[in-house]
């Protein structure tokens, strides 16, 4: 008989059969399977996948030292040099190589400090619980934070090619063009305004919707205007292929207590305020992820070499110029066996690592604030006091409702979303065969953008609004570690109750926080201060938000599937009684950015120019969520994608004329 597939932490096995096909092999077959298959293609079948699974040979989730340094074992894993290293694999990395390697007259080094992502929880939407806390995600947590009641908060981020992305929520999000043109205009970012960066977004997406005007008329199909949206990007922006009943109730509740339906919050002709199902980065029903866009495509290029497991230690710095200038050579790190390597680049290094790490590693190699590097011993090439400031994150709290009979109504599993989903049948079939179903969610289906004061003036949403059709404690991290330990899908022995939760986002925090180092060794984790709700706007905001939450929820369209309010509770009815929750319970909602921004030349605190070069080192630039000067609206995957397409340009046009100028000196 056919085996039956289970979802666990360790990848996806059969049950009922000898066979067990852990994530690396049985998925890097599912892979292959699914990338072979062309945007106008039909879904891969069941059948193909129930074989690439059964035929998978069995292997630990560990891999051999050789298959850790390269991910490509046809590269030349002794070579020590390259026109372009980069470092850091998540979203800005897996666009830089890719680009970077289309021209096959350069060669282009990816380093990564994670594994290669390669698992079934990574693919599959649904299987977003089993990642936070798992062995590809970094686990990061903060200083005990005073504002939080000295609470330390947690900071999931992914440890794998296609980074934090690649365990996220998947939601595509740009935030809104007043954004970047304050990028511009209030800090200085030269070329980084919404005409500037538009044709970047555009390029990088392949939007499902058919192109055209909206038909107000027929809001069953919504259009994508062709201004703001294109298709033929490497990155699949899709529609959800599953519509959870609560999440629709949601919306007819949100739009009963007054908040419009928007149909596109990337239209950037209208408002950004609004509620509506989320365009989510999927393909075919599985998560599309930066490396599954990007970086799988451009692996077979002979000039790309991906290395996984490596830890960069710092970036080499020379002095030129006769003592005059400073220049980045190259890069040194620790191979999978501990080994310590170093490669030199001719062109550049870019510094791709992330809003956490990439001002480690800057500071670890030399260039970061005085102060702060000669306390850990850390010698001071270029004194930056910017580097680790200005950190952005969008806090996040919780209003959870419980079904009316929590404990029975999770019977109806493709309502309200409880470990007895993972185990329905129906739930599975409906994936294998047609790739649609509850399995395809990302768990937060529906939401929005409001202005939490009411005003209907130009100033942006300062919240984000979604909806879940789980019911979460409020540490959602709490709620979903306690059912990823409950085993894999089939054989979940969690006990969630049925209801559902709806959750305020700080779109646009004011509070801002900072990163420094512990010591001067790169295998120590640096030290995070969020300094959430420090801001009292941002404590004030949330707290409207709850209340907003609340108003939903009593409309008549939800709240006829709840029941009790569990989280904060009834009794919370008071601002500070609120405040008081929102202190003791928000966690992040995943979109930490901005401490390496990009300034002007004259601003101290900007460590980066317009270009994303780092003053004062010449052939060195960071392009990743650090550079934001400030938080686009929503979550930071597609600007952090757009920055890299944008940089890929400069760069490209950069060394072109740095030929043709050699050139004509020659001639």
């Amino acid at each position: 008989m056919a085996p039956c597939f289970v979802l666990s932490a360790s990848g996806l096995s059969t049950s009922g059969s000898s066979v067990t096909a852990h994530s690396l092999s049985s998925v890097c077959s599912i892979s292959s399977i699914h990338n072979s298959h062309r945007r106008n293609s039909s879904r891969c079948g069941a059948a193909q996948i129930i074989k690439a699974v059964a035929s998978a040979p069995s292997s630990s989730s560990s891999s051999s030292a050789s298959s850790r340094f390269a991910y490509d074992s046809t590269h030349d894993r002794q070579r020590k040099q390259y026109d372009y290293v980069i470092v850091g694999g998540g979203a800005a990395g897996c666009v830089l190589a890719n680009r970077l390697s289309e021209d096959r007259n350069v060669s282009v080094l990816l380093i990564e400090s994670g594994g290669k992502g390669d698992s079934l929880r990574v693919s599959i939407p649904l299987g977003f619980p089993y990642l936070p806390g798992s062995d590809i995600d970094y686990k990061y947590e903060s200083e005990p934070e005073d504002s939080l009641f000295n609470r330390r908060v947690f900071f999931p981020r992914g440890r794998m090619l296609g980074g934090s992305h690649a365990m996220s929520v998947m939601l595509y999000h740009r935030g809104a063009a007043a954004d970047y043109n304050a990028w511009e205009t209030e800090y200085g970012a030269s070329g980084w305004n919404a005409d500037d960066v538009l044709p970047y977004f555009r390029k990088s997406a392949h939007q499902t919707r058919q192109l055209g005007k909206e038909d107000k008329n027929n809001k069953k199909r919504p259009m994508a205007d062709p201004e703001f949206h294109a298709k033929g990007g490497p990155l699949t922006v899709s529609d959800l292929r599953c519509v959870n009943p609560l999440s629709k109730a949601f919306l007819e509740a949100a739009e009963d207590a007054g908040i419009p339906l928007n149909s596109d919050f990337n239209d950037w002709k209208k408002d950004q305020a609004g509620v509506g199902t989320f365009q989510v980065t999927q393909r075919d029903g599985m998560r599309e992820s930066p490396k599954t866009a990007y970086l799988q495509p451009a692996l077979g290029r002979h000039n790309l070499t991906v290395m996984t497991e490596c830890i960069v230690e710092r970036v080499l710095l020379e002095t030129v110029d006769d003592g005059q200038g400073v220049e980045a050579k190259g890069v040194a790190f620790f191979d999978g066996d501990n080994r310590r390597v170093t490669v030199s680049a001719k062109q550049e290094v870019i510094v791709a690592a992330g809003s956490i790490a990439t001002p480690q590693l800057l500071m670890l190699s030399g260039v970061g604030p005085r102060k702060e590097l000669e306390a850990v011993g850390v010698p001071v090439t270029i004194d930056a006091p910017g580097v680790g400031q200005n950190l952005q994150d969008q806090p996040a709290a919780m209003l959870s409702i419980e079904s009316k009979q929590p404990y029975v109504d999770k019977r109806k599993s493709d309502v309200y979303y409880t470990e007895a989903t993972g185990k329905s049948i129906s739930t599975l079939l409906k994936y294998l065969f047609l790739g649609s179903g509850p399995l395809t969610s990302p768990m937060c289906e529906a939401g929005g953008f409001v202005r939490s004061d009411g005003s209907k003036t130009e100033q942006s949403c300062d919240l984000q609004l979604r909806f879940i059709p789980f019911v979460s404690e409020p540490d959602p991290y709490f709620s979903l570690g306690d059912f990823a330990t409950g085993g894999a899908y089939l054989e979940n022995k969690s006990n969630r109750p049925a209801g559902y939760t709806l959750q305020t986002v700080l779109a646009r925090p004011k509070s801002r926080g900072h990163v420094t180092l512990k010591s001067a060794d790169v295998r120590d984790r640096p030290v995070i201060h969020a300094n959430w709700l420090e801001n009292e706007d941002d404590l004030k905001a949330m707290v409207r938000g709850i209340k907003m939450c609340r108003e939903i929820a009593e409309k008549d369209a939800l709240s006829k599937y709840g029941g009790a309010e569990v989280y904060p509770g009834k009794e919370a009815v008071s601002d500070k009684e609120l405040e008081t929750y929102v202190r003791e319970s928000c966690h992040t909602a995943n979109a930490i950015v901005g401490t390496c921004r990009m300034g002007a030349d004259d601003d101290d605190m900007a460590p980066l120019d317009s270009q994303l070069k780092v003053k004062g080192v010449q052939r060195l630039r960071v392009v990743d969520s650090s550079v934001m000067p400030t938080l686009p609206g929503g979550q930071a995957g597609a600007p952090t994608m757009m920055i890299a397409e944008k940089a890929a340009d400069m760069i490209r046009a950069e060394a072109a004329a740095a030929a043709a100028a050699a050139g004509s000196a020659t001639s």
